[in-house]
């Protein structure tokens, strides 16, 4: 608890071993786990199926000098969990030191795993799978609090459903799945209804978190710099995943599946339900048949999505729209989050004590498990 509010912080993540992948995989697959390699251009980094699992060549580039040293400084204020190893006894301190009661855990190395194509799905299963069962290990050292977001092989639906059962009867408490088109298919894609039936009966939200330098489509595409490509990817991945499933019938199916945004802030949320309105009043559901409503009852009923603490677009958002679909997140311990700062950052916005209390745990807690 910190100064009276408890604190659920909805993203953070994982500094993945690079020795997971070899040794939770299952045996048949063991000599084609993820492991490290030359990516191609004389710098080691994760390499599966032959490939580095981030692209290394065209657009949203990861590997730059300016970015490498920017991330590097980033780091320097995490150097005591980094020296541990980002063990779940460093990960409870730095909690405890800054008044963070629970934190949901999504990978690093795995998301970015997410973003490349498999030749073999039945490989990427077995990845999921071990990282799923790595990161159910590491977060029963201390189960209230670290809450394990499950990877998903989203690129065959149905092994995504096996897993999604499996982890949800081993303790999972969401679902991580990328905003972007996946074998060419956006998040309505017909071939996904069964996998969200499934999460609605197994009652876990899905959470939707970009990541950087992927194979699969993103916005970040356009840019030159993973600077500029971040700043894009991010927000507008999220804006769209909402949209899709909003207008293309996704919630209208199924209503009981549980959506949140987090790591793409919240700023964004007044100006594109505003945005989806001027449409719905335009031309109602003309081409959208499967719309029974209007595209903010969906929202209201289905989406939360997070904010940073430092948002100077925060007290509109929750004026415009209201404190009660919005949670927080910081990133921990990624070099371009808001920890520890984030924390007193919202508390010292704008707000009324109860606002922050809703947006620091209220409507986040029961979705995961809390």
């Amino acid at each position: 608890m910190r100064n009276g509010f408890r604190v659920l912080d909805t993203d953070a993540h994982m500094m993945e071993p690079p020795s997971i992948w070899r040794d939770y995989i299952d045996p048949e697959f063991a000599d084609r786990a993820p492991h490290i390699g030359d990516m191609g251009n004389g710098r080691p980094g994760m390499i599966v199926e032959g490939m580095p699992i981030t692209k290394q060549d065209g657009s949203y580039p990861m590997h730059s000098k300016e970015f490498l040293e920017a991330a590097a400084r980033g780091m320097e204020k995490h150097e005591a969990a980094r020296a541990a190893g980002f063990d779940p006894k460093s990960r409870v301190h730095d909690m405890d030191e800054h008044g963070v009661d629970a934190q949901v855990i999504y990978p690093t190395v795995g998301g970015q795993m997410l973003g490349k194509p498999f030749e073999d799905t039945e490989l990427l299963a077995a990845v999921c799978r071990a990282y799923n069962d790595w990161s159910l290990e590491y977060c029963g050292h201390a189960p209230e609090r670290l809450r394990m977001a499950a990877m998903l092989p989203v690129q065959a639906p149905d092994l995504a459903i096996e897993e999604a059962r499996r982890t949800a009867a081993a303790g999972a408490a969401c679902f991580y799945v990328r905003p972007n088109p996946v074998e060419g298919r956006n998040l309505y894609h017909e071939s996904y209804e069964p996998l969200w039936s499934a999460l609605e009966e197994l009652g876990l939200p899905m959470c939707i978190h970009d990541s950087g330098s992927p194979y699969l489509p993103s916005y970040g595409d356009r840019m030159e710099t993973h600077t500029s490509g971040h700043i894009i990817a991010h927000p507008f991945e999220a804006m769209v995943a909402m949209m899709s499933l909003i207008w293309f019938g996704a919630i209208e199916r199924h209503p009981k599946l549980r959506v949140v945004h987090v790591e793409a802030d919240a700023g964004w949320l007044p100006y594109w339900l505003q945005r989806m309105e001027q449409h719905w009043e335009f031309s109602g559901n003309a081409e959208h048949p499967e719309l029974k409503k209007r595209p903010t009852e969906y929202f209201k009923s289905n989406f939360l999505v997070a904010c940073r603490g430092d948002e100077m677009t925060l007290p509109s958002v929750c004026e415009l729209v209201g404190d009660e679909y919005v949670t927080f997140n910081t990133d921990y311990p990624h070099p371009d989050g808001t920890w520890p700062l984030g924390m007193e950052r919202l508390e010292r916005q704008p707000l009324a004590e109860e606002s922050i209390r809703r947006i620091f745990w209220d409507n986040a807690a029961a979705s995961f498990g809390l």
